[in-house]
């Protein structure tokens, strides 16, 4: 039976300078990071370079790397550092994009698959996207890693540093924003997703921005 190295084992080989934990780790973690870039960002474009710089910093930080929590948590969370940079250098935070259309709320209609129910979904992901432009910046990242990368309170914590407590307090705020701002559609409910939910990007496998490149600044020797 086949076996995959782990994060940590990649991040171990990539920190000896072996070339084939690196491409491995980079195909393994460039489509949901690039997912997740273009959502918090608004851009595509954005997303690709951010996603390049995540792996050149990886590349640079690896050595130093000690496993005192998850190795996801150390890349996600260089991933969200690039990201709120970006803002910062934009002075604004942008809205998230609209998350997969599966991992919206449906309002009620007659015939769900009719012209009227299409129409009306289409308004409603627009103004759920405007509503996420005012969010927070940080219970936007919270939303964002936990409904766009089905990331655990605990995990969102590590990512971001802060308690468990604080991950869940954020994103509960969030959704009730949300609820409040689109109070107006009565057959949409916003979900809650507990932690038994995981990512639907987990095994690597779905390409996104980023996804194409590989950075080369650095020659390996293994």
């Amino acid at each position: 039976m086949t076996t995959h190295p782990t994060d940590l084992e990649l991040l171990q080989g990539v920190a000896r300078g072996c070339e084939r934990s690196f491409s491995q780790l980079f195909h393994r973690w460039a489509p949901r990071l690039g997912d997740f870039l273009t959502r918090t960002t608004g851009s595509r474009e954005v997303a690709e370079d951010l996603v390049q710089e995540t792996f050149l910093r990886i590349l640079r930080a690896a050595p130093a790397y000690r496993p005192h929590g998850s190795a996801s948590a150390w890349i996600y969370r260089i991933a969200v550092n690039l990201a709120y940079s970006h803002w910062r250098k934009r002075k604004h935070a942008p809205a998230l994009s609209a998350l997969p259309s599966e991992q919206h709320p449906r309002a009620r209609t007659p015939d769900s698959d009719g012209p009227e129910a299409t129409r009306q979904r289409r308004e409603f992901l627009r103004d759920l996207e405007d509503a996420t432009r005012r969010l927070p910046a940080n219970q936007r990242m919270v939303f964002q890693l936990k409904i766009g990368q089905g990331l655990t309170y605990g995990e969102i914590a590590a990512v971001l540093g802060c308690p468990e407590g604080t991950a869940k307090s954020r994103f509960h705020h969030a959704v009730r924003k949300l609820r409040a701002e689109l109070r107006e559609w009565d057959g949409a409910a916003m979900r809650e997703p507990d932690d038994a939910t995981r990512s639907p990007h987990s095994d690597g496998r779905r390409s996104g921005p980023g996804s194409e490149r590989i950075p080369r600044e650095r020659r390996f020797n293994g």
